[in-house]
C-alpha cells in the first residue's frame, strides 16, 4: 500500500480503504524502525566497552574549566566600611 493509496481513498470518501491503507503504511513503518534499531544494537553489542564510553573520558567543559574551582569554599567578600 502507497500514500498515494491512502490519500485516494480518503479523497473517494472510502473509509475502511483509507483505515486498512493508513494501518498498512504504519506497520510498514514501525517494521523498518524496528530493523533499523536492531542493526543498531547488535552493532553496540559488538563494539568493545572501551571505545563506548571514551566521550565521557574526555569530557571538557565548554567554558574550559576543570571543575576544581566549584569544589572550593567561596572566599568571604570583604565588608570595608566608609568612614567620615
Amino acid at each position: 500500500m502507497s500514500t498515494l493509496e491512502l490519500v485516494n481513498a480518503a479523497i473517494s470518501g472510502d473509509r475502511d480503504q483509507a483505515i486498512l491503507n493508513f494501518n498498512s503504511i504504519l506497520a510498514s513503518k514501525v517494521s523498518d524502525a524496528l530493523e533499523i534499531k536492531k542493526v543498531e544494537l547488535a552493532t553496540n553489542l559488538l563494539t568493545p566497552q572501551e571505545e563506548q564510553n571514551d566521550t565521557t573520558e574526555n569530557s571538557i567543559d565548554v567554558d574550559g574549566t576543570d571543575g576544581t574551582e566549584l569544589l572550593s569554599e567561596p572566599e568571604p567578600q570583604s565588608t570595608e566600611t566608609e568612614q567620615n
